[in-house]
């Protein structure tokens, strides 16, 4: 059992939350909860983030973005506790209040320079009251070495939390060649933080006897912290007055997580990246996206864009075991807006996500499930200089089941999302 724990167990908290792919947090603006599909907006200062290239084409002034985002989660794994004989569920419903994006772009004539602040990723956390079915496993193979092959570390109770944030700065410069080509390029700043907190009291059981002969007891308490740079390229063009097409291509943040241990653990043993000063890679893959937008008439805009995660050429480290088995991901979204008069706006977007796992890639810890999201959105335009938007949207995850040592388990999920905004322009 010891050389399948360390062949599996893998790293805490990854793919919190959909929209994206892997670590990847896709809703970066109030704009996309409304619509979903943004890779070609020219109209909007959250560009700075799903289309620099089209910023170009803004009116000339200074714009501003600004949004936040509510995560309510509902994530359930069903399985069977070692040394129980029932079925039961661990689950956390810990939402996430806030996440915050800001976007300012200054055009004037061809050039547009712009700059952003934006959670690229992560964006929340978990937190399983009842533990995790990995756990008495993990404390099991500890048991193991000292009390020997027959006993087993039964969970009397235990908790497991993880939180999830990264913080991304960007800055570029946008230039349009004429009234139909622009391009741009940014350069990005990222800083990746991730805590995990996690205690388990068990009772040691010998299965030749089935009588209890000890008590044993685990503790997690880590933060790991990484940093790393990448860049933009995006162009755009407008084939007719009607239509806009854009592509942009964001290359990998590699990312080298380093560990800082707040209390002893003996955990460390089976999870090294877990150990204090220890480095694992977890990057944040390159993605190529494009976009376009057509206005049907003066009131209806259609939309549909589609993102590609190439997570096979990204690093993943070498310590969690499930890295060789992701595909590359992938997203495709389509969208309608509709302008019921010169103030309010309305539209509907739809977006389906394959995070490129598998069976072999789902554990307590890590399940990525493909997905469809859908949501919509009004805009209030208060004035020439202010508008408003609000948006929700839910989610519809496929549920599936693990193979190994999680084999047994089921994982589903549920996340539904809140977002308000606001434009300045002037």
């Amino acid at each position: 059992m010891r050389g399948l724990l360390l062949a599996t167990v893998p790293v805490l908290l990854s793919g919190v939350l959909l929209a994206g792919n892997i670590d990847i947090l896709g809703i970066r603006s109030a704009e996309y909860l409304m619509e979903l599909s943004r890779n070609a907006v020219t109209d909007c200062a959250d560009g700075v983030t799903y289309n620099p290239a089209g910023l170009a084409f803004m009116d000339d002034g200074i714009h501003l973005n600004f949004s936040g985002q509510y995560i309510g989660k509902d994530y359930t794994i069903t399985g069977t506790f070692l040394g129980a004989t029932e079925e039961s569920n661990v689950s956390t419903t810990r939402e996430t209040p806030f996440i915050p994006n800001f976007y300012a772009v200054y055009k004037t004539g061809n050039i547009a320079a712009f700059g952003g602040f934006t959670i690229p990723a992560g964006g929340g956390s978990v937190y399983y009251a009842d533990g995790l079915f990995i756990m008495p496993l993990l404390q099991t193979v500890l048991v193991r070495s000292q009390y020997g092959p027959t006993h087993i570390a039964v969970m009397n109770e235990g908790s497991m939390e993880g939180t999830s944030f990264y913080y991304r700065g960007v800055a570029g410069i946008a230039y349009a060649f004429n009234n139909n080509f622009s391009a741009a390029v940014s350069g990005r700043y990222t800083s990746g933080h991730r805590n995990y907190k996690g205690h388990g009291a068990f009772t040691v059981v010998d299965l030749a006897t089935g009588s209890p002969v000890g008590t044993t007891s685990a503790e997690l308490d880590v933060d790991r912290t990484a940093n790393g740079i990448s860049a933009v390229i995006s162009v755009d063009y407008k084939p007719s007055n009607r239509v806009n097409l854009a592509a942009r291509y964001e290359t990998a943040t590699a990312l080298d997580f380093e560990t800082t241990a707040n209390t002893a653990s003996t955990w460390d043993v089976l999870m090294p990246h877990l150990a204090d000063g220890a480095k694992q890679r977890r990057d944040l893959p390159a993605v190529a996206a494009i976009g376009v937008e057509m206005m049907v008439n003066d009131r209806l805009r259609l939309g549909g864009s589609a993102n590609y995660y190439f997570l096979e050429a990204s690093d993943q480290g070498a310590d969690d075991g499930i890295e060789d088995a992701y595909n590359d991901g992938w997203e495709a979204n389509i969208s309608g807006r509709y302008q019921f008069n010169d103030a309010f706006a309305g539209a509907l977007g739809y977006s389906f996500s394959n995070y490129g796992g598998c069976d072999s890639t789902y554990t307590d810890l890590e399940y990525n499930l493909n997905a469809g999201l859908l949501s919509g959105g009004v805009n209030w335009q208060a004035n020439k200089v202010l508008d408003f938007t609000m948006a929700a949207g839910t989610t519809f995850f496929s549920e599936d089941e693990g193979v190994g040592i999680y084999a047994g388990e089921s994982f589903d999920k549920k996340v539904f999302f809140l977002a308000a905004g606001a434009n300045v322009s002037f």
